[in-house]
């Protein structure tokens, strides 16, 4: 039953050509993904990490928001600030007899600093918005490698191709600019709306105001989180890998999300272990993790959704699409004959 269900959810997908830009065909891979997936990252290292340089460039929005926050002494201290508190209160108030007097209670510094995480996940949800931008050439530049496409180039002393990644990581982001900017819409969504929900939840439970409606809210936004994650971890390599119209790779994206329900959710954790470890472990080790991600972030993340996207290209959507293409060549020729 349930195989009948993933082949019925499989029909629906509109199978479609791969976008090259020479036109031929992607050489099956016979060495298995994962060893082939090394083998590009070491043999285009060079160019991905100069591409990275161009990529920070559209870091900057996000990398601001957390140099003010440390201009301005942290949450805590903005907290302070916006409930006019013009010291670092001492909050042990009610203890003894009459030993302490607090300008603002424990509760409400709490709730203030839980404003600044507003605007905080706002103002990230904006500057993702930027940061998309410019991962659209990451992306491009990382599906021509797997793909093995044409790239611009120039020859070095030997005769070798050398990619030319700025101009190649420039046009793909020319290229990209549409569809990148819906991610960038999804991933402001997510962190303005759906990331403060969470915020919002926090501060009903803190005042033991969460109740059944809340709790449903904030798990019904989880879920949608989540999908919404694994939607883009299909959508961002098919707009790059794919030759097909925005909706038809909108729609197959929810149906191989759906589909390929375990390896994309492991895809998205294997994304999420980083951020999560740097926001609940050491503060030095965190700024080592958050270093190594603005060297190698994009160039591992942007290489791992297009092998992954690329891969269920070679399995599944370009044969069937070469052999509804080839049914086709075969009637129209039959036709003409008559």
């Amino acid at each position: 039953m349930a195989k009948d269900r993933g082949t019925k959810l499989i029909s629906k997908i509109d199978f479609c050509p791969e976008y090259r830009e020479d036109g031929e065909k992607t050489a099956p891979v016979e060495i298995g993904r994962f060893k082939y997936f090394g083998q590009i990252a070491r043999k285009r290292n060079a160019s991905l990490l100069t591409a990275n340089l161009m990529f920070l460039l559209f870091l900057i929005p996000v990398l601001a928001i957390f140099v003010l926050l440390e201009v301005f002494g942290g949450v805590e201290n903005i907290a302070y600030k916006l409930s006019g508190t013009s010291n670092a209160p001492y909050l042990l108030s009610g203890i003894g007899f009459g030993m302490s007097n607090a300008e603002i209670s424990t509760l409400d510094i709490r709730l203030q600093m839980l404003n600044v995480y507003y605007i905080i996940f706002a103002a990230i949800g904006l500057a993702a918005f930027v940061m998309c931008m410019g991962y659209g050439g990451m992306t491009h530049l990382s599906a021509k490698f797997i793909m093995n496409d044409v790239f611009i180039a120039k020859k070095d002393n030997y005769g070798n191709l050398v990619p030319r990644a700025i101009k190649e990581y420039f046009k793909g982001v020319k290229r990209t600019a549409g569809p990148m900017a819906i991610v960038g819409g999804i991933m402001l969504v997510l962190f303005a709306g759906i990331g403060n929900i969470f915020v919002w939840f926090v501060g009903e439970f803190w005042k033991n105001n969460a109740g059944a409606g809340h709790w449903i809210l904030v798990i019904f936004a989880g879920i949608i989180a989540l999908f919404t994650l694994m939607f883009l971890v299909h959508f961002i390599p098919a707009i790059v890998v794919f030759d097909a119209s925005l909706k038809s790779k909108a729609k197959n994206s929810i149906i191989l999300a759906i589909r390929y329900f375990l390896p994309t959710l492991a895809v998205v954790i294997v994304f999420a272990v980083p951020f999560v470890l740097s926001s609940t472990i050491n503060l030095y080790i965190s700024v080592i993790i958050l270093a190594v991600l603005l060297v190698y972030g994009s160039k591992w993340t942007s290489l791992i959704l297009c092998n992954y996207e690329q891969y269920i290209a070679e399995k599944l959507i370009t044969p069937v699409y070469n052999g509804m293409s080839g049914k086709g060549k075969k009637q129209k020729n039959k036709n003409n004959k008559k």
